[in-house]
């Protein structure tokens, strides 16, 4: 069993070691400039004394709550708005142009628009960070019910069955793979766009940390904040897939049988 879970942890993992390495072996070696490309050895250092410092777990709190209020916001708006249009074609008709015309927008551009409105603190990066997280999550929950069989939602309502039962106990839980689909988009989106803003306008942050550690110089610390957000956001994806496979358990249950 251990040589097993050892051999599954190197299969998971093995890239990273070997990139790790080679990054160490190019900088110990003088392939590129030391000081523009320390070794791997020395930023997981400064990793750890900038977490026992609790500089990085301050800086990430302050990303984590911009980014956290903005998606929550926009998982809440987002999964009944995407299903209510899925449902209904005077909704979908109404929201539709909207996001045909907002999709392929960069709302990082809308940056300067944020600031003037919403200042520099934490309402510009919470509006933009929900606005960015919104799209994902109402296609992926639009996509998910239109795509629910309609043969099961007939027979529900042959057996009598309300529009809510039917919601509850036939459309959502067909359509949770697609939901948790834009869930894990919109996330990724999520960070992104923090980093990205905190870069531009804020005093606080990975992002913000990032940087000002470039601007100063800091190289070591610039790369400890890239790897900083890297952790989080792998962290983070490993978090929505962990709760992924718990809501799907009937799902591929259904699917292996």
């Amino acid at each position: 069993m251990e040589g097993g879970g050892g051999v599954r942890l190197l299969t998971r993992y093995g890239s990273v070691l070997l990139l790790a390495a080679l990054w160490e072996a190019a900088a110990r070696l003088g392939i590129f400039n030391r000081v523009l490309f320390p070794p791997a050895t020395v930023i997981l250092v400064r990793l750890g004394s900038m977490l026992w410092e609790g500089v990085l777990v301050q800086e990430a709190g302050q990303s984590l709550l911009r980014m956290g209020t903005g998606f929550a916001l926009a998982l809440a708006v987002g999964i009944p708005l995407g299903m209510l249009m899925a449902r209904s074609r005077k909704v979908e008709g109404f929201f539709a142009p909207i996001f045909a015309f907002g999709f392929p927008v960069p709302k990082i551009g809308l940056i300067p628009i944020f600031l003037l409105f919403l200042g520099l603190g934490h309402g510009s990066k919470i509006a933009l960070v929900f606005l960015d997280a919104l799209f994902p999550v109402v296609l992926n929950a639009f996509h998910g019910v239109r795509l629910v069989e309609r043969q099961f939602i007939w027979s529900a309502r042959a057996m009598g069955d309300s529009e809510a039962a039917i919601l509850r106990r036939v459309v959502w839980p067909a359509a949770l793979p697609h939901i948790f689909t834009g869930i894990r988009l919109g996330l990724i989106v999520s960070l992104i766009v923090v980093f990205l803003s905190e870069m531009v306008s804020a005093g606080s942050g990975l992002g913000h940390v990032m940087i000002i550690s470039a601007r100063n110089f800091k190289i070591v610390d610039m790369y400890t904040a890239i790897l900083s957000i890297g952790l989080l956001g792998a962290l983070l994806d490993r978090a929505v897939l962990a709760a992924r496979a718990q809501a799907l358990q009937w799902y591929e249950g259904e699917a292996a049988a």
